[in-house]
């Protein structure tokens, strides 16, 4: 008999069970509560009601009662991402996250599908795009920043002294529709490359791997190519970074953050990908 209550212990808001009764009166066409300044009672159709149900509810706890209950999942989060994103920046920090948030198990879900986080089991997300998804609370990952990236070997083959002609003599990764290198061009002060050796891959792991094995080159997002920086399996050939519309950022419901251990979580992440070169 108080919404503030149910909305508690359904983990909702308020204004949530309250539209849901609205939507319940509106389905059975009849007033079931009495709303009163400070007080909320049933109408003679609610308690008919909820005599009417009140078995099956009992029916349900009873089945469930049958089973042995899993520990509470007071202590999870569970962050759903892309393969590429868990892979070259999630795995190698686990240890880290262990040992700097040892009361939280995470989750990892991944997938190339965009999650619905308000009908799927999941507190965060890491996705890529524009940053703004109707009914999310999202926030850029890191400086959002795309870097000019190669193996050594293949700079140490290709380079030229001219960063015009070392772009236009190697071949490059292209990872989306509208062509990264012509903004990149456009920021550094050169010709867009006009070579054909282009490779669409539409996937940032496929582009990385290729830019680690010495194929090719690639413009890719700071907080993925960051460890590789720092172990020299690849280098910046240009030190003119490109601010792109589409970069990784975490989202989540607005609720999410009521408990604790996700805004651990989102802190993590984020100090993380804002760790310095």
């Amino acid at each position: 008999m108080n919404f503030s209550h149910a909305a508690e212990e359904l983990g909702v808001t308020p204004s949530a069970v309250s539209k849901q009764i609205i939507l319940l009166e509106d389905y059975i066409g009849v007033q079931l509560f009495e709303r009163l300044p400070g007080n909320l009672n049933l109408t003679n159709r609610g308690v008919v009601l909820r005599e009417a149900v009140s078995p099956a509810f009992e029916a349900l706890e009873t089945a469930f009662d049958r089973f042995s209950r899993n520990a509470p999942r007071s202590n999870i989060v569970r962050l759903s991402t892309l393969s590429s994103f868990a892979m070259t920046f999630l795995v190698h920090r686990l240890p880290k996250f262990k040992k700097d948030l040892p009361h939280i198990n995470l989750e990892i879900l991944t997938s190339d599908r965009v999650i619905d986080l308000s009908t799927e089991e999941v507190d965060l997300s890491i996705r890529t795009g524009h940053g703004q998804w109707e009914g999310l609370v999202s926030e850029k990952l890191g400086s959002g920043a795309f870097l000019p990236v190669c193996a050594p070997t293949l700079h140490n083959k290709h380079w030229n002294g001219d960063i015009e002609g070392f772009v236009k003599s190697v071949g490059r990764a292209q990872v989306f529709s509208n062509n990264e290198w012509v903004k990149w061009s456009e920021t550094i002060g050169i010709s867009p490359p006009t070579n054909t050796d282009i490779f669409v891959m539409e996937d940032y792991l496929v582009a990385l791997q290729a830019v680690l094995e010495g194929q090719i080159i690639a413009l890719l997002p700071e907080v993925i190519v960051r460890k590789h920086l720092k172990d020299g399996r690849l280098m910046q050939f240009s030190n003119t970074e490109m601010d792109y519309m589409y970069t990784y950022y975490i989202a989540h419901k607005p609720n999410a953050e009521c408990r604790p251990i996700v805004q651990e979580t989102i802190k993590w992440l984020k100090a993380e990908a804002n760790e310095p070169l």
